[in-house]
């Protein structure tokens, strides 16, 4: 081979070399621009309900009768403690009117 032909042999070589990964670069650039293209609104509101419905599915829910139990402890807890608030505001009062009828009369 004359020296010629071996410098449009390289020259060649690296030409494809470059164009290579310009093309392997724009394939790239489609494919990530492919999967940066979002769903509809509908599309993605419907993926999010089947998602929902299968992790609901996962819940080890507790058996009726211990949710009734629970929410009858929870409802007299809170019955207990609105009286026991009811009383310590009803007494806060009584002394604060005891108080300013005491030195409110000055």
């Amino acid at each position: 081979m004359s020296e010629k032909e071996k410098m449009n042999q390289d020259g060649a070589e690296e030409k494809a070399k470059e164009t290579k990964p310009a093309k392997a670069d724009k394939e790239k650039a489609k494919a990530k621009a492919d999967k940066e293209k979002k769903p509809g609104v509908g599309k993605r509101i419907a993926r999010f309900f089947r998602e929902l419905r299968s992790g609901l599915k996962k819940v080890s829910w507790p058996p009726r009768a211990d949710t009734l139990k629970k929410t009858g402890i929870v409802i007299v807890c809170v019955i207990v403690v609105g009286i026991i608030v009811w009383i310590f505001d009803g007494i806060a009062s009584s002394v604060i009117d005891a108080l300013l009828s005491l030195f409110g009369q000055h």
